[in-house]
C-alpha cells in the first residue's frame, strides 16, 4: 500500500488496471489488487456461506423498504436495515441441512427494538382473502395501550407485499385485512409488531414476529 501525493491522482479513487485507488481520512491510498490463482477451490464452508448469503439475500432485497423503517433506530456507521436483517437472519433462520443453506421464512425478523410484543398473538381467516389478527390487550412490560399495529404481507415467490399501518393501537385487540387478488395467497407470510411513534415521528419497535403463512 502507498500514499498518493501527486495532485493529478489524488481525487481518483477506483480500480486501475490492477492498482486500486481509495480515499481514507481525506488522503487517497493506492494498492495493488489480490489476484487468486488459476487452480483457486474454495472450501465446503466458503461455499455454503456464500449459498446462505444469497439465499438470504434473495429473500429481503424485494422487502429492503421495509426493513430500513423497521431497523432505523439501529442503523449507522453505513450499516443499512438490510444489513441488520441479513445478519440476524444468517445467525437465526437459515439451517445446514446436509451441506445446503435452508432458509426458514418464519424465523425472519422484519423490525427490531425493545417493546414488548402481546400475548396470544393469533391470525385467523375469517373468509376469502379475509383475516385477522387477534392478541391479549394488555399494557405487560414496556407495551402500552397507544402502541401501533404494524403488519407485513410478504410473498417471497412473487416479491409482493403490503405493509399496513393504519393506526390500530393496541388496546383494540385486533386488526382485520382483505387482501386484493393481485397478492398471491400461497407462499405468503403475515409478520407482525407493534410501535411507538416519539415526538421527533420516530417509530421505537417491537421486534417482529411471523404468525405463519396465509395457505
Amino acid at each position: 500500500m502507498g500514499k498518493v501525493t501527486d495532485s493529478l491522482l489524488s481525487g481518483v479513487v477506483g480500480k486501475v488496471g490492477n492498482l486500486v485507488l481509495y480515499k481514507q481520512k481525506g488522503k487517497t491510498f493506492i494498492k495493488q489488487k489480490a489476484t487468486r490463482s488459476a487452480d483457486y477451490k474454495p472450501s465446503k464452508l466458503q461455499l455454503y456461506s456464500n449459498n446462505a448469503f444469497v439465499e438470504v439475500q434473495q429473500f429481503l432485497l424485494p422487502i429492503e423498504s421495509i426493513l430500513a423503517m423497521g431497523f432505523e433506530r439501529f442503523t449507522s456507521g453505513g450499516k443499512r436495515g438490510i444489513h441488520l436483517a441479513m445478519s440476524w437472519a444468517l445467525k437465526h433462520a437459515v439451517e445446514n441441512e446436509d451441506g445446503i443453506p435452508r432458509l426458514y421464512p418464519k424465523k425472519i425478523k422484519v423490525c427490531d427494538g425493545d417493546l414488548d410484543l402481546s400475548p396470544g398473538m393469533n391470525l385467523v381467516k375469517e373468509e376469502e382473502r379475509k383475516y385477522s389478527i387477534y392478541w391479549d390487550v394488555g399494557e405487560v412490560g414496556r407495551a402500552r395501550h397507544s402502541d401501533i399495529c404494524w403488519v407485513l404481507i410478504y410473498n417471497p415467490l412473487s416479491k409482493k407485499f403490503r405493509l399496513i399501518d393504519e393506526g390500530v393501537y393496541r388496546k383494540r385487540g385486533f386488526l382485520a385485512f382483505t387482501l386484493d387478488p393481485n397478492l398471491d395467497l400461497v407462499g405468503g407470510y403475515v409478520y407482525v409488531a407493534f410501535y411507538r411513534l416519539k415526538k421527533n415521528k420516530a417509530r421505537y419497535f417491537s421486534s417482529s414476529v411471523c404468525l405463519g403463512s396465509l395457505e
